[in-house]
């Protein structure tokens, strides 16, 4: 059993910090007790009941005890929040029929809360999907709740500092409140929990949906929020195992508070439709926020697969990518075959361009850099399926024995690797 201690306030009332502990050898491998889990907030949550300040602790660790397959204890903890856990387990054992989910939940108290208001707020990352989300809740004027520590690391401040200051000063978000959010949830556990699925990639595949709408439930308390939107990633037609859908999202509550797994009847492409339509209809121009790559030194870095497709999208709308936080010009098309060409392909990757090839067929008034002839032969390419078939024989999966053989040495081993580095 993984038990919880202590919930400390700390920063003046604006830190949780998790005390957990475990004799147990076996959940300890696990663990970073160096750096136990915490979530730090722009706002004091010192008055949040310990019923609802236990929520981002349950909603991280939980996972890993269900698939690791021991239970976790608590002192207290919101009545909706423990029924609604128990169907959010019935969820992930209908994705995951392989595995058996044995871990269970223990709350010594369950105490029944009552959110009294009329608030809304949504996960914003400044990307397609949370921008579509945004356009379809616009009139809700919703609260913007970014979270350090999900897709931007910790210790990244160049990024983060980047991103806010988008945030803050993005002209179309100016009647949203925004909430800032600090917390370690892909550094408190080890890498030994990417090892429990068959395919790393714990976080995208288990851990963020729960993690990130759990991870406002203090300030869901202070902020008076009924309704948390989180954007879809993928629709119903994209049959991978995901941690993030409308079955897993939406039974999530605590305190009367309802979560709304927003746009999954939407490809990607029909966000940027959405988007573009958004913004000829406004005369806003707005920049996108798509890329995290560690090549990036501009707002994203236009170079790579994820900004290509929605760069992409964009011109398949008529509109001028450079307008939306991109930074390219006629030779996008070449570029982005020799990017394709390089690496793997995911599942999800092959739909998102296969929606790709098929809005090409049906754009005909496509963006235009420089030479419209040169341009719209690149074009065909893509309506000719070019894209799909160098991508057809490209399907890779991170479970095959060499790329989680480099994980495992790349995360057992830190020092070592850092020493190899250096020689070469």
């Amino acid at each position: 059993m993984l038990k919880l201690k202590n919930i400390n306030i700390e920063d003046n009332g604006k830190k949780v910090l998790y005390d957990y502990t475990t004799t147990n050898k076996n959940i300890q491998k696990y663990f970073n007790f160096e750096n136990p889990l915490y979530a730090k907030y722009k706002i004091d949550i010192s008055k949040v009941p310990n019923s609802i300040l236990v929520i981002p602790f349950i909603s991280n660790v939980l996972s890993i005890a269900w698939f690791a397959g021991f239970d976790v204890e608590v002192p207290e903890l919101d009545e909706d929040f423990y029924t609604a856990i128990k169907l959010v387990k019935t969820e992930f054992e209908k994705q995951y029929p392989e595995y058996k989910l044995k871990g269970n939940l223990k709350a010594t108290n369950t105490i029944k809360n009552k959110i009294d208001g009329a608030n809304t707020a949504m996960l914003f990352s400044g990307g397609v999907d949370a921008y579509a989300t945004y356009i379809r809740t616009f009139n809700e004027t919703p609260d913007l709740v970014t979270i350090l520590g999900a897709d931007i690391e910790i210790e990244d401040h160049s990024q983060w500092n980047s991103f806010t200051d988008f945030i803050e000063n993005e002209e179309l978000l100016r009647n949203n409140k925004k909430e800032y959010i600090e917390t370690n949830v892909r550094q408190f556990y080890n890498y030994q929990v990417e090892l429990l699925l068959n395919d790393i990639g714990w976080w995208g595949k288990v851990q963020h949906g729960l993690s990130l709408i759990g991870s406002l439930a203090p300030i869901s308390y202070v902020n008076a929020y009924k309704d948390i939107y989180i954007a879809s990633s993928y629709t119903e037609k994209i049959d991978i195992a995901w941690g993030s859908t409308p079955e897993i999202d939406e039974k999530i509550s605590w305190a009367g508070v309802k979560v709304l797994h927003d746009g999954y009847e939407l490809k990607r492409q029909d966000k940027v439709d959405l988007i573009t339509k958004f913004s000829t209809d406004t005369n806003t121009n707005f920049k996108l926020r798509v890329c995290y790559s560690e090549l990036r030194s501009a707002f994203n870095c236009s170079k790579c697969e994820k900004c290509y497709r929605t760069i992409l999208g964009l011109i398949l709308n008529g509109k001028n990518p450079n307008h939306y936080g991109f930074n390219v010009d006629e030779n996008v098309y070449s570029d982005i075959f020799e990017t394709l060409n390089y690496g793997g392909a995911s599942t999800g990757m092959q739909y998102f361009w296969k929606e790709l090839m098929e809005k090409a067929k049906d754009s005909n008034s496509i963006f235009i850099f420089k030479n419209k002839a040169l341009e719209q032969n690149q074009l065909d390419r893509i309506r000719n399926g070019e894209i799909d078939n160098l991508l057809e024989n490209k399907i890779t999966k991170s479970s095959n024995s060499i790329g989680k053989l480099k994980f495992i040495i790349r995360n057992k081993y830190p020092k070592l690797l850092k020493l190899l580095k250096k020689i070469k």
